[in-house]
């Protein structure tokens, strides 16, 4: 399960306020940009809630900046010795576990690994972690691309089109990313989903 010192959406909230104010906008002129309330951005900047989905490609399209740089990392890499890691080698092949950028959803119990390096190409892995209860909320998703997966560990109850499915360590999927979609988790315990996007979204 992931555990944090401090709250999950403070990161996220650092992120849309840095950008905010390195272009100038006020609150008021951010609220025009990207169509959400004064009060969610300020609640959103203060770590006071967290974001959905929709909030956040709001947020994205109104800044002008990818969702991904979003995404906060959590810790840096530990000093070893650079040959062994043979660093300048594994630029852009590699995404060390200690490296990855996390996006943490707080209340929906939801968080999204980014297990691709960059700069990103046409596919996108992602480990996406499910604590008991986790789920996408009311976000119901459907945009350009497919994607498909693998479950780890737990279960997932996946809707595609308002279909029902239910999964578990082991099973996969793939559909086109234009019908409707959202999910769960399904069991008492972490549910984890090895994610494949393409094209990226984050």
């Amino acid at each position: 399960m992931v555990t944090t010192e401090r709250r999950p959406d403070e990161a996220v909230g650092r992120s849309v306020r840095f950008h905010r104010k390195q272009q100038g906008l006020s609150l008021e002129q951010a609220s025009e940009l990207t169509g959400l309330s004064v009060s969610m951005i300020s609640k959103i900047e203060r770590g006071l809630t967290s974001p959905s989905v929709r909030s956040l490609y709001a947020l994205s399209h109104g800044l002008k900046i990818p969702v991904g740089t979003l995404f906060s990392d959590h810790s840096k890499m530990p000093a070893v010795d650079r040959e062994d890691l043979h660093a300048e080698e594994e630029a852009g092949l590699v995404v060390r576990k200690s490296a990855r950028r996390t996006l943490d959803f707080g209340e929906k119990r939801l968080v999204k690994e980014l297990l691709t390096p960059q700069p990103i190409g046409t596919l996108e892995l992602l480990m996406i972690v499910l604590s008991p209860g986790g789920s996408t909320g009311d976000d119901v998703f459907s945009h350009d691309g497919e994607e498909g997966g693998v479950v780890l560990s737990g279960a997932l109850e996946l809707w595609v089109d308002e279909k029902r499915l239910l999964l578990y360590p082991g099973d996969s999927f793939t559909f086109k990313s234009r019908r409707p979609h959202r999910f769960s988790n399904a069991a008492d315990e972490e549910t984890r989903v090895l994610w494949i996007n393409t094209p990226p979204i984050y």
